[in-house]
Order: structure tokens, then C-alpha cells, then sequence
């Protein structure tokens, strides 16, 4: 049986299971999926006649399904399609939860977290009932299926940008009042565009939360942060750092992580923009960590690193390019290790998603995933299937994927057996693993 740590509960919905939901709800909300798709795939889609365009089961999954390689920006508008013909009630939510973990013990899962994430201006009241929902079904879910012994748990997606430390502060208010809730109820996620969002603007609220678990470990929740999955904004270099910075700030689980594993040849004769400030923070780092990253392989003269600082600080431009030469991409496969070493060093956890990752990383084949990069550097490592509903996937096809990317049959053994230890109870101090 697996273990699949990463997965998002509406997203786990099939092509069926969506449509049947769609077409019951009275008033889907079009304009959330209608732009955005048409923008992103030219095609504009009549909603008055959608249920007879794509009444066949085959054309509804061609529109949802996401099997291209295509940026965050193209799986979000696929995305929205859910997020348009769901009713995402309590009703709703209880059903979809026990459904999605009935659905992936038939898969061979026998435990499974799911994230769930509601709107930024969600209402107290809310925002408690959903999630009370959310508990409701996998509880009725473990019901049907107690023989198996399967389990499902929880972890509320919050906003990068808006509300999050309220929407803390409730949970762990109900989850002092709610056995249901804090039963269920095991960890908060950091998901959707990660640009723009650094990992150190959370260092105050991680830290807030790292004391509450010691204090109060029967309602600790594990922090998962997805991190270095898209970022367009930066140079390979700082979407690398900022895995490495999430980690150190005591983030259990790290969502994908690519950008520490990809193959930096990927990467030659890219220019890159990003901020000033974000290429100051990468500079004041790599001149910090200068000698440890020496220690690892070859990279820029410090010199070269304190000229360009200098520069910096005396431009006021707000944006610098950066292009990834020859020199740079030797250099990078330093770095990525040298963070990959550190890494290993702290509790976090990656969570590799092959398809997601191969498709949104926009990889060239699923060889060039950093599966077997990952594993061979030490790092804690878990496979797991991200969105398997619209992504077509299962957490056997995952494996398999890990498999062709360089995993032999023995280590893929070894990160099955070793995800369970990895469950958020297990990372936040709640049980001993």
C-alpha cells in the first residue's frame, strides 16, 4: 500500500465525477473559468451549450485533463474549470471527501493528506462549517472502508498573500473545542503562484507556529510549503535558494522543489529577470555562505560575487537580467548541491510529483525528472501524485514515473516504506513515527 503526502482534494476529482457535479449545479460560476481559459487557449466556450458540446465523457476529459507541458498559468485556467462547476458546500465538500479517499484506497493508498484550500474573504462561519464538511467525509470514509484500514487526513491551503495568520488562529481555536476537527486537521499549506511571494516574508509566522507545536503538541500542525515549482521571476540560482531558505525555517514538507534537482543544461542561454532586491538577497548569500559553497565545487570568485553587490547598491533600477552562460551552469549544479546538502541536514521533507512536475516544469522528457538526484543526495523524499484527477494519474502511475527517472525498484521501495514516516503528525511532534 502507498503513501501519498501530496495531493489536493478537489483536484483529485475525475473527469466523471466533475461532470456529474457540473451538471447538477444550478448555477456554475462561468466567469471564474471562461476569460481565463480563452485567454490561455485561444478558444472561447459557449456556457449555454457546454453540456452538449462536452456531454460526451471523452471531449469533457480532453478539456479538464491537463497533459501538456505548459506553465503554472495554463494548469491554473485548466484548474478553473473545477473551481467553476463545483457548489463547494458543505454538502458538496463532505461528499467529494469521502468519495476522493474511497476512490484512492481502490488505487492502493492507505493513507493520504489532502489540502483543501477556501476563498481569501471566506466568512468565520464559513470557513468552520466547510472544514468541519471536510473532517465529516473522511471520517465516513474511513467508516466504509475501516477493514482496509485506510486513513485520510487534512491540511487547510492558506493565502500566500491575505489572511493567513487569522485563518491560524482559527483552527487552532477549534481544534482546542473539536475533536473532529482536530482529529483530522493536521497541517496548513502554502500552494498556488508561488512568484513574488518569498519564503523569509513567512519567517515570523513559521516560527509562530513551530512554537505553538511545542507547546502545544496535541494540536501541532506540520507547515508544507510549495516551493521552487514555478519561477519565472528569478535566475535558477534564487528559486534554488528559496528551497533552501523555506527548509531552514522549519517547513516539514517542501511542495516539488524542482529548481534544486533540474539538470542545469536545462537552463543554458536563458536570461532571466528579477528583482534588484532579489539578486541582493542571493548575492549577501552567496557571499555568506561562500566558503561552505566553495567546500561543494567550483563557483564565482568572491570577488566577482562583491563587484556585483557593489553595482547593485549603487543602481537604482528596480529589475536586473541575468543570462545562464556556460560558466553560469556550472556553477548552478554547485549551488543546487550545495543546497541539496544542506537540506539533508534538516527535517523537511520533499515532495515530488513526477507528471505535475515533468508537465508544469515543462522537462523535456519524464528521464530529466530529479527523482533519483534528489534520493542520491540524502534528502528525505516522498513520491506523491499532486492533482491525480487532472492530471490523469495514480500514485502506481507516479511510481512508475520515478522509476523511468531513474529510481531502481529497491530505492522506490525504500521512499514507499519511508513516506509513512513522513505523515504530518509524524513531522510536527503529534505522534512518534
Amino acid at each position: 500500500m502507498y503513501c501519498d503526502l501530496h495531493n489536493h482534494l478537489y483536484g483529485s476529482l475525475s473527469p466523471k465525477t466533475l461532470f456529474e457535479i457540473g451538471k447538477a449545479n444550478p448555477s456554475p460560476r462561468w466567469h471564474l473559468f471562461l476569460d481565463s481559459y480563452q485567454k490561455t487557449f485561444g478558444q472561447a466556450i459557449d456556457p449555454k451549450r457546454f453540456f452538449e458540446e462536452y456531454g460526451n465523457l471523452d471531449s469533457f476529459q480532453k478539456l479538464y485533463c491537463f497533459n501538456e507541458k505548459a506553465p503554472f498559468s495554463h494548469f491554473q485556467a485548466k484548474f478553473n474549470l473545477i473551481i467553476a462547476l463545483v457548489v463547494f458546500d458543505e454538502k458538496e465538500i463532505r461528499d467529494v471527501t469521502r468519495t476522493v479517499l474511497k476512490t484512492h484506497a481502490e488505487q492502493k493508498v492507505s493513507y493520504a493528506e489532502y489540502r483543501l484550500m477556501f476563498g481569501k474573504e471566506e466568512p468565520k462561519e464559513g470557513f468552520f462549517r466547510k472544514l468541519i464538511a471536510a473532517c465529516e467525509g473522511l471520517n465516513l470514509a474511513e467508516g466504509d472502508l475501516n477493514k482496509e484500514k485506510v486513513s485520510g487526513r487534512l491540511a487547510m491551503s492558506l493565502h500566500r498573500d491575505a489572511n493567513f495568520e487569522r485563518n491560524y488562529d482559527w483552527i487552532k481555536n477549534w481544534m482546542e473545542k473539536e475533536d473532529l476537527i482536530r482529529n483530522y486537521l493536521v497541517g496548513i499549506d502554502f500552494c498556488h503562484v508561488e512568484e513574488g511571494f518569498p519564503p523569509k516574508d513567512k519567517r515570523d509566522f513559521f516560527d509562530s507556529v513551530l512554537r505553538d507545536n511545542k507547546a502545544e503538541p496535541d494540536t501541532a500542525l506540520a507547515i508544507l510549503y510549495h516551493v521552487g515549482e514555478s519561477f519565472q521571476d528569478k535566475t535558477p540560482f534564487s528559486a534554488a535558494r528559496w528551497v533552501l531558505e523555506a527548509a531552514k525555517m522549519g517547513a516539514h514538507r517542501l511542495g516539488h522543489a524542482l529548481s534544486l534537482g533540474i539538470e542545469p543544461d536545462f537552463f543554458l542561454h536563458q536570461t532571466r529577470t528579477e528583482s534588484r532586491q532579489e539578486r541582493l538577497d542571493q548575492l549577501n548569500f552567496e557571499l555568506e555562505s561562500y566558503s561552505e559553497i566553495c567546500g561543494i565545487g567550483d563557483y564565482y570568485s568572491k570577488e566577482e560575487l562583491d563587484i556585483s553587490r557593489k553595482q547593485l547598491l549603487k543602481d537604482t533600477t528596480p529589475s536586473t537580467n541575468f543570462t545562464m552562460d556556460e560558466k553560469s551552469i556550472g556553477y548552478l549544479k554547485t549551488f543546487q548541491n550545495y543546497c541539496l546538502s544542506q537540506i539533508a541536514k534538516t527535517r523537511s521533507v520533499i515532495e515530488t510529483c513526477p507528471t505535475s512536475n515533468h508537465l508544469i516544469g515543462m522537462l523535456p522528457d519524464p528521464k530529466a525528472h530529479p527523482a533519483q538526484r534528489f534520493f542520491e543526495s540524502g534528502v528525505s523524499l516522498t513520491i506523491s501524485t499532486d492533482d491525480p484527477g487532472i492530471f490523469d494519474t495514480t500514485i502506481e502511475r507516479e511510481y512508475e514515473l520515478a522509476n523511468v527517472a531513474g529510481l531502481n525498484s529497491e530505492q522506490l521501495e525504500t521512499i514507499r516504506k519511508q513516506s509513512f514516516l513522513y505523515k504530518s503528525t509524524v513531522l510536527s511532534g503529534r505522534e512518534i513515527g
